[in-house]
């Protein structure tokens, strides 16, 4: 029974040093077989096989002239053990520091103050036209990267809308992912093609379904073009009885552009015409009035984001505070390698220096 306690107690403590235990970055220890590889491989090489190469070059009583550092006990092939281990040895433990060995010190609950915004994101054909450049999708692409950039502890969900709606991203607080997901959006996307602006404002409610009792916020990046004004208004109207305010980014210009079709061609109406895209900005901030939020137009620098996010989300918006996953303190251990590392190099070019002298 003895036995069986101290066995327990000892897999219980190796248990909780694995758990405990941690590399800042392992991928330096792959060089620790490539060094013993390297040391074994010149091991051999000046091993019982350079007594054979030194004598076909030499008769015995001629060696010590011609070997450096004279000749050992037994041969060339005979050295001390562990001869010429030093530097290999300060290597490999100079690759250990570099890994980072490190200790848990404690764990700390971290906690985040922050709303949950759903990014609307219109990918119709309009949004190709080219009168900002490069184009309106890209550059409302750059507009959301520049809005992650401003967050601090809250969560964001990407929905995207042409004819139809669809949620890219869940709510997430891994803006990296939000931003990466967005970099691949294109209009080709939509098989249904159009402009349904009350189909994205209705997902973006379903999106914030799981953020009831939290700040909540739409974000909606779009030129404006819709095919049913009033049921966009009934949608916008619906988000602000629910306590979500819209904020609202214009993307594009009021003199607005042509929309291309590929292949150096424009879309056309049934006419024949050309059908000329603008920036519908009375439609975009009637939206933003039905929902209590705020309109601004986009631009080259960040008055666009002071007023909706600095001035808008910030201020208008409750910020909850939520209990976030726990995080490690890391105590850094590399020193026990690093500095026998150290000694043992000094150690080694010490020698080194006096054989020189010799």
């Amino acid at each position: 029974p003895g036995g069986a306690t101290v066995m327990d107690a000892l897999t219980q403590w190796i248990y909780l040093a694995i758990e405990q235990f941690n590399w800042r970055q392992p991928g330096w220890l792959y060089l620790l077989p490539v060094i013993a590889a390297v040391a074994a491989g010149l091991r051999y090489r000046t091993g019982p096989s350079a007594t054979r190469r030194l004598d076909a070059y030499a008769e015995p009583r001629f060696w010590p002239l011609v070997v450096r550092g004279g000749i050992p006990a037994g041969g060339p092939g005979r050295r001390p053990a562990g001869a010429g281990a030093a530097p290999w040895v300060a290597m490999s433990l100079l690759i250990v520091a570099l890994a980072g060995p490190r200790w848990l010190h404690e764990k700390q609950t971290v906690f985040r103050e922050g709303a949950d915004i759903a990014v609307v994101m219109d990918i119709s054909r309009s949004m190709d036209t080219r009168d900002v450049m490069p184009a309106r999708l890209t550059r409302a692409k750059e507009e959301l990267r520049d809005l992650l950039a401003r967050l601090h502890g809250d969560r964001v969900a990407l929905v995207v809308f042409a004819g139809r709606a669809f949620t890219i991203v869940p709510l997430t607080s891994d803006y990296s992912a939000v931003a990466r997901f967005a970099d691949q959006v294109t209009p080709d996307m939509a098989s249904d093609q159009g402009s349904n602006i009350a189909a994205g404002l209705g997902q973006a409610g379903q999106a914030l379904q799981s953020a009831r009792g939290r700040g909540r916020a739409v974000v909606l990046m779009s030129d404006g073009g819709d095919h049913d004004h009033a049921k966009a208004l009934a949608a916008a109207a619906g988000l602000g009885r629910a306590g979500i305010p819209m904020f609202i980014l214009g993307v594009g210009t009021p003199d607005g552009g042509l929309i291309p079709a590929g292949y150096g061609r424009f879309v056309h109406d049934a006419r024949g015409r050309a059908v000329l895209s603008r920036l519908h900005e009375n439609h975009l901030k009637a939206l933003a009035q039905a929902a209590g939020g705020v309109y601004a137009r986009m631009t080259w620098d960040d008055t666009d984001w002071q007023a909706l996010y600095d001035h808008g989300i910030e201020r208008m918006v409750k910020r909850t505070r939520t209990e976030a996953k726990e995080r490690g303190r890391w105590r850094e251990e590399y020193g026990w390698a690093l500095f026998p590392a150290m000694l043992i190099w000094a150690a080694w070019w010490r020698r080194r220096f006096k054989q020189w002298l010799a």
